[in-house]
């Protein structure tokens, strides 16, 4: 049990981490929206181009960033991933 002296204590430590952890989930939709927007200009080049070097690159760059896109979509939404 908490006294009632370190309790103003804990309660700050929380609000702290709360805001921390809303600055990192609004980085995290900053980083996912770059992402999402690389990801279509990505997909668009693979469509136009039908050279085999140039498509085995970007459907490697494609997947690298869907695999990154994945990893924001964790920090970005974490309340939709604990439910």
């Amino acid at each position: 049990m908490t006294s009632p002296n370190t309790a103003p204590i804990w309660s700050e430590m929380i609000m702290q981490a709360l805001a921390f952890s809303g600055e990192v989930a609004r980085s995290a939709k900053l980083h996912l929206s770059v992402l999402e927007d690389f990801i279509a200009v990505v997909q668009s080049k693979l469509g136009e181009t039908a050279n085999p070097f140039a498509r085995d690159s970007l459907s490697d760059m494609l997947a690298d960033l869907i695999e990154q896109r994945d990893g924001y979509l964790m920090l970005a939404e974490p309340v939709a991933i604990a439910a």
